[in-house]
C-alpha cells in the first residue's frame, strides 16, 4: 500500500464534504455489530468512503486491495471509555493509552494517524491525550502523516457538553491536529467552533435521524464532512444513501462557489 504526504493527498475530496467511517472500536469492545466478517463486508463499504479507520491489526488485511481511493487511517491510542454498564468487563477506572508509534504506522501502510481527545475525566488523562497529541502531529509532520484528532467529551465531570465540545476542538488545534472531528454540540456552539477553528473539521451527529439537519448546519459552516462513529454499525443505515448526501452536498456547494 502506497503511503501519502499532506492532507489533500489522505482525503483527495477534501475541498468537498467526505465520509469517514471509524471501525477502531474493536480495539476496546472487540467484535462490532456488522463487521463480525470484517476482510468481506469492508471491500462493499469502500466504494462509498472516502476514508476508513482501523486498529493497526485489521489493516494488515487490507493491505492486499489494490486499487481503492479510500484512504486508509489507523487507530494510535486505546481507551476504555467505549464500555458501558452492559460490556463483561465494564468501565472502573478510565483509562487512555498510547499504543502506536508513527515510524510503525507508516510501515503498515496507513496514510493518516487518529487519536482521541478525552475531556470531562481526571486531569492526568487530559494531560496525557494532550502529550500524545502533540508528539504524533511533531512526529508526523516529519513522515508526512497527518493527525486527526477525535474530541470526545463525554466524561462525568462535563457539565456543559456544547462548552466542552468547543475546548475540545481548540485543544486539538493547539495540539497541531490537520484535521479535527467533534460530535454535535448544538448550532451555537457549531458557529463558535467554524470560527475558532483554522484547520478542516468533520461532524459526528448526535443520531441517525438527527444526521441531515446536522449536517446542513455544519456544511453552511464549512465542515469538510461527517464522521461515522462504531455505534452506526448497529443501526439500520444507509452507508450509500449517506454517501450520495454528501455528493449532493458537493454539488450544491460547487454551485454556490460558482455564483
Amino acid at each position: 500500500m502506497q503511503n501519502h504526504h499532506g492532507l489533500k493527498e489522505l482525503l483527495p475530496g477534501l475541498e468537498h464534504p467526505v465520509l469517514l467511517l471509524d471501525t477502531s472500536g474493536g480495539l476496546s469492545l472487540g467484535p462490532l455489530p456488522g463487521l463480525e466478517e470484517f476482510k468481506k463486508t469492508i471491500p462493499s463499504m469502500l466504494p462509498s468512503l472516502d476514508g476508513l479507520i482501523c486498529s493497526s491489526g485489521l489493516l494488515r488485511h487490507l493491505t492486499d486491495m489494490v486499487g481503492s481511493e479510500t484512504a486508509f487511517l489507523v487507530r494510535m491510542d486505546w481507551t476504555n471509555i467505549l464500555r458501558d454498564s452492559s460490556f463483561p468487563l465494564p468501565l472502573l477506572t478510565p483509562k487512555h493509552l498510547f499504543i502506536l508509534e508513527p515510524k510503525e504506522a507508516l510501515a503498515l501502510g496507513a496514510t493518516g494517524m487518529v487519536v482521541d481527545f478525552l475531556l470531562g475525566y481526571e486531569e492526568a488523562i487530559e494531560a496525557h491525550c494532550l502529550k500524545t497529541a502533540v508528539q504524533l502531529a511533531l512526529t508526523g509532520r516529519e513522515l508526512g502523516l497527518p493527525l486527526i484528532v477525535e474530541v470526545r467529551p463525554y466524561g462525568p465531570r462535563i457539565t456543559m457538553f456544547g462548552k466542552a465540545v468547543e475546548l475540545g476542538a481548540s485543544l486539538a488545534q493547539e495540539c497541531g491536529a490537520d484535521l479535527i472531528v467533534v460530535p454535535y454540540p448544538g448550532l451555537d456552539s457549531l458557529k463558535t467552533i467554524a470560527t475558532m477553528i483554522a484547520v478542516p473539521w468533520l461532524l459526528i451527529s448526535s443520531s441517525i435521524t438527527t444526521t441531515g439537519k446536522e449536517w446542513e448546519e455544519s456544511r453552511d459552516l464549512g465542515s469538510a464532512g461527517v464522521w461515522l462513529d462504531h455505534t452506526w454499525l448497529a443501526t439500520d443505515f444507509s452507508l450509500d444513501e449517506l454517501a450520495e448526501d454528501l455528493h449532493s452536498s458537493r454539488r450544491t456547494i460547487e454551485i454556490k462557489h460558482e455564483h
